[in-house]
C-alpha cells in the first residue's frame, strides 16, 4: 500500500474490534461503501501487523485471471508458471502471514477461490480483506464499516467526520480551526456529506478559494441536481458522486480534462508520462504542470515520493470516475492508444540501455511501471487496430520478462501468438521468448516445441537475428536434455549469428555464457574459462550485470568439476554479487545448487546441507522441476546430497536441511546466506586446490567401485596396509569422515 501522507483520525472502535477479530478467525473483511476509509484502517492495520504481512492492491488489477500472478509477486515468486496457484499453496503450506485483499470487490470470484484454496490449505495464513461486496465464503467474519460519525453539536470529540474535516482543513488553511463561529456550518458540511470520509477529502480543499458557508451552498445546490437525475441509487452512493461531482464541477475545464485522460494510467504516473499521453492542443506542454498542480490542491491526485522519484495517483473511486467521463467523452480509446504508445516507446529506450551499467535502476524503472504495462498490453492486444503494437511491447519487454516475471510472460506471450495473421517477426520473437520461460519453469515440451516453431521462421526468412534467437533457445532445449554436442553447436551457430546481426548485447552474452555452461557440464575447464571470458568481456565493457552473473557460474561449476574449490567458490560468489538485485530465480536456484556442491566437496556437510535446503526453496519459488528432470542438476545434486547424508546422519541431516529451507524462504536471505557459504569456502581453500596424486586417484577410483581395503591391496599389487595409507591420506586432503562420501566425490567428478 502507498504511504500515508496525511495524519489518521478516529476509528479507535474500528481498529480495537478489528484486532480482536484477526485474532480469532482467519478470514476478516472490512465492507462497506466505497470512499468510507476501509483501505485506511487496513493500512493501520497492516503496520500494526509488523513484518509477518503481504499486502495485495488489487486497484489496478482488471484481469481476474492475473491474481494468482499478483499474490506471487508481492509474496516475493518471480518466476512463476502459467498458473502459479499450486506453487502458491505450496509455498504458503506452511507460512505464518496475514495477507491484505485491498479492494475485491471488482474480482470477487477470483478472490473467493483463491482465499478458499489457501484457507484449506495453509492453517497459519489469515486474510484482510477490503471490499463493497462480501466475499461469501465460508468463515468470513465481517466487520461493516460505516462512515464517520456527524454529532448534533460540535464537540471535542477526536473521532468523527466534524474532527476529520479539522484536521484536513489545516492542509488548506493552516490556521484554520472550529469554532463557534463556523461549527454549525462545518456540521451541515459534513451532515451533507454523510460523514463520508473520501467526499470529506475532495470538499475541504476548496476551503482556499471560498469560504466554509459558500461550500455548504454550493453543496446544497449539488445535491438538489443529483437527487433529481439518481433518486435510484442508494443515499452514501449519491452522497459520494455528488461530493466528486461537486469537486469537478469546481475545477477548470482544463483541469477536468485531465482528469479524466489522466485515469488510462494504472499503478501512478509519472510528469513525463502524464506530458506524453495528455497533452496536445487543449492542453498544452506549457499548462501541464500547473493543471496538476490544481489536481493535487484538490485531492484529486496524490503526490508520492516513490525511490526518490516524484508519481501521482488517483484513488480507485476518482480514477474510476475520470474513466466514465472519458468513456462518455469518446476519447477513451485515443488515449488508452496514446497509453499504450507511450509505455511501448519507455521499453525501447530502456531495451536499447539494458545491456549497460544501469541495469538495475532500469529494471526498477519498469517494476514501478508494471501495472501500467498490464494496462498497455491488455488494452493493446485486445484492440483490433492496435493488436500488434500490443504484441510488440509483449516481445519488446523479453530482458523484463527473463530478470524475474517468466510465468506471467507465458500469459502475454500466449495471448499474442493466439491473435491472427500475426507478422513472422513478431511470431517469432514471442516463440523464443516462450520457449525460454517454459524450458526455466521445467515445461520442456512446451520450450521444444516453441523452439522448433521459431526455427522454422527463421529458416523460412534466413533474418540472422530470428536465426540467433532460434539457435540460443534450440541449445537451451537440448542442452536442458544433456544433449551436450547438440547444444554446443547450436549455441556456437547462436552466436556467430548475433554477430552477424551485429547484435551486441545480453543475449550474445547469454550464448557464450551458455556454451561455457556445455564445457563446464563435461568436464572441460579449460574451454569453459575460454568461453566465459568471451561472454565477460562484452559484458563488463558494457557494464552489464544479468548475462554475466551466468559466465562466472559456468566457471564455477568448471572449476568444482575438476576439484578447483577455491576458484569454484570465488566464481560462485562473483556470480550472487551479480545476480543478487534481480530476483533471477533460475540463475539463483543452479547458483544454490552449485554452492551446495561446492560445500559438499570442501568437506563441510552441514553446511551443504544448509545450501541444499537453501537451493530447494529457491527451486519451490519459481516451481521449477529442473532438478529433477535434468540430468545435468539432478545427478550432482543426489550425490551431494547422499554424501551430506551419509556423513551427518539422519536427524542432523534433516536439522540443517530444515534451517536452509527456513532461510530460502526469503530471497534477500537466501542469497546472504549462498554469499557467507561461497565467500567461507573460498577463504578456506585459498590455500591451493586439492589434488591426489596418481596412486591415491587410483584408489578413490576402486573406492567408488565398492572395493574393501584387501581387495583395493590385490588389484594394485600393494599391501593392505599401503592402501589403508593412501586411503587415510586422501580422506585428510578432502576432509571427508567415510567412504560413502569419497565415492560420491570422484562421481561428482566425472564428466556426465
Amino acid at each position: 500500500m502507498s504511504s500515508q501522507l496525511t495524519t489518521f483520525v478516529g476509528r479507535d472502535t474500528e481498529l480495537a474490534e478489528a484486532r480482536r477479530l484477526l485474532d480469532v478467525v482467519r478470514l476478516l473483511t472490512l465492507v462497506g461503501p466505497a470512499g468510507v476509509g476501509k483501505t485506511r484502517i487496513a493500512q493501520r492495520l497492516a503496520q500494526d501487523h509488523g513484518d509477518g504481512v503481504v499486502v495485495i492492491e488489487l486497484d489496478a488489477l482488471t484481469d481476474p485471471e492475473l491474481l494468482p500472478q499478483v499474490v506471487a509477486v508481492e509474496l516475493g515468486l518471480r518466476d512463476v508458471p502459467l498458473d502459479p496457484t499450486a506453487q502458491l499453496l505450496s509455498f504458503l503450506r506452511t507460512k505464518n502471514l496475514l495477507i491484505v485483499l485491498d479492494n475485491c470487490e471488482h474480482m470477487v470470484q477470483a478472490c473467493r477461490e483463491f482465499v478458499t484454496a489457501v484457507l484449506d490449505t495453509a492453517p497459519n495464513v489469515r486474510f484482510l480483506a477490503t471490499s463493497r461486496h462480501v466475499l461469501g465464503i465460508g468463515g468470513e467474519q465481517l466487520l461493516p464499516i460505516r462512515p464517520l460519525s456527524v454529532p448534533d453539536r460540535y464537540t471535542a470529540r477526536a473521532d468523527d467526520a466534524v474532527a476529520l474535516f479539522a484536521d484536513r482543513a489545516t492542509f488548506a488553511l493552516p490556521h484554520f480551526t472550529v469554532n463557534d463561529d463556523n461549527c454549525e456550518t462545518v456540521l451541515g458540511i459534513c451532515s451533507r456529506l454523510d460523514g463520508i470520509p473520501l467526499a470529506i477529502e475532495l470538499v475541504v480543499p476548496w476551503l482556499r478559494v471560498m469560504s466554509a458557508h459558500d461550500v455548504l451552498t454550493r453543496l446544497d445546490d449539488t445535491f438538489a441536481l443529483l437527487t433529481a437525475e439518481a433518486a435510484a441509487r442508494p443515499s452514501r452512493q449519491q452522497t459520494l458522486i455528488a461530493a466528486v461531482d461537486w469537486s469537478f464541477a469546481l475545477c477548470a475545464p482544463d483541469e477536468q480534462t485531465l482528469w479524466a485522460r489522466a485515469s488510462v494510467f494504472t499503478g501512478g504516473f509519472t510528469v513525463e508520462a502524464a506530458a506524453a499521453v495528455c497533452t496536445d492542443d487543449r492542453i498544452p506542454p506549457t499548462a501541464l504542470l500547473r493543471l496538476l498542480g490544481g489536481l493535487v490542491d484538490k485531492s484529486v491526485l496524490i503526490r508520492d515520493e516513490v525511490d526518490g522519484v516524484t508519481r501521482l495517483r488517483m484513488l480507485y473511486t476518482i480514477r474510476h470516475y475520470g474513466l466514465r467521463l472519458l468513456e462518455q467523452s469518446g476519447d477513451e480509446r485515443q488515449f488508452r492508444r496514446r497509453h499504450l504508445d507511450y509505455f511501448h516507446s519507455v521499453v525501447d529506450r530502456i531495451g536499447q540501455q539494458w545491456c549497460g551499467p544501469d541495469q538495475v535502476e532500469l529494471l526498477t524503472q519498469m517494476r514501478r511501471e508494471h501495472n501500467n504495462l498490464r494496462a498497455a498490453l491488455d488494452f493493446g492486444l485486445g484492440d483490433p487496430e492496435q493488436r500488434f503494437v500490443g504484441a510488440r511491447l509483449a516481445t519488446a519487454m523479453y530482458f523484463y520478462w527473463l530478470c524475474g516475471f517468466l510465468g506471467e510472460s507465458r500469459r502475454w506471450l500466449d495471448r499474442v501468438l493466439d491473435l491472427d495473421a500475426l507478422p513472422d517477426d513478431i511470431r517469432q520473437d514471442a516463440l523464443w521468448i516462450n520457449s525460454y520461460a517454459a524450458t526455466a519453469l521445467g515445461e520442456l515440451p512446451a520450450g521444444k516445441r516453441f523452439a522448433e516453431q521459431a526455427t522454422e521462421i527463421a529458416d523460412r526468412t534466413g533474418d540472422p537475428l530470428q536465426q540467433a534467437n532460434a539457435r540460443l533457445i534450440t541449445g537451451g532445449s537440448a542442452f536442458i536434455h544433456g544433449e551436450l554436442a547438440e547444444g554446443d553447436r547450436h549455441y556456437q551457430r547462436s552466436a556467430e549469428c548475433y554477430l552477424a546481426a551485429k547484435v551486441i548485447d545480453c543475449r550474445i552474452v547469454l550464448a557464450y555464457a551458455s556454451m561455457a555452461m556445455v564445457a563446464a557440464t563435461g568436464g572441460d575447464l579449460a574451454l569453459a574459462e575460454a568461453r566465459a571470458a568471451d561472454a565477460i568481456e562484452i559484458a563488463e565493457k558494457r557494464g552489464e550485470r544479468w548475462a554475466n552473473s551466468y559466465a562466472h557460474y559456468a566457471v564455477a561449476l568448471a572449476n568444482w568439476r575438476v576439484g578447483r574449490y577455491a576458484e569454484a567458490a570465488r566464481h560462485a560468489t562473483e556470480s550472487l554479487q551479480l545476480k543478487a538485485d534481480f530476483n533471477d530465480l533460475l540463475g539463483l536456484a543452479v547458483l544454490g545448487e552449485t554452492v551446495a556442491w561446492i560445500v559438499t566437496s570442501a568437506g563441510s556437510a552441514q553446511q551443504a546441507a544448509e545450501a541444499l535446503g537453501v537451493a530447494s526453496m529457491v527451486w519451490r519459488h519459481m516451481s521449477s522441476e529442473l532438478v529433477a528432470t535434468s540430468d545435468n542438476w539432478r545427478v550432482p545434486h543426489s550425490n551431494c546430497e547422499a554424501v551430506t547424508r551419509a556423513a551427518l546422519g539422519v536427524e542432523r541431516y534433516r536439522t540443517a536441511y530444515a534451517r536452509g529451507t527456513s532461510i530460502g524462504a526469503n530471497l534477500d536471505e537466501a542469497v546472504d546466506h549462498l554469499l557467507k557459504l561461497s565467500t567461507t569456502i573460498a577463504q578456506a581453500c585459498e590455500a591451493g586446490p586439492i589434488t591426489l596424486t596418481g596412486r591415491e586417484l587410483e584408489v578413490a577410483e576402486l573406492v567408488a567401485a565398492g572395493a574393501a581395503n584387501k581387495e583395493i591391496a590385490a588389484r594394485l599389487v600393494i599391501s593392505t596396509r599401503t592402501a589403508e595409507k593412501h586411503l587415510a591420506n586422501i580422506t585428510k586432503k578432502l576432509g571427508f569422515t567415510s567412504r560413502a562420501q569419497l565415492a560420491a566425490w570422484v562421481v561428482d567428478r566425472r564428466p556426465t
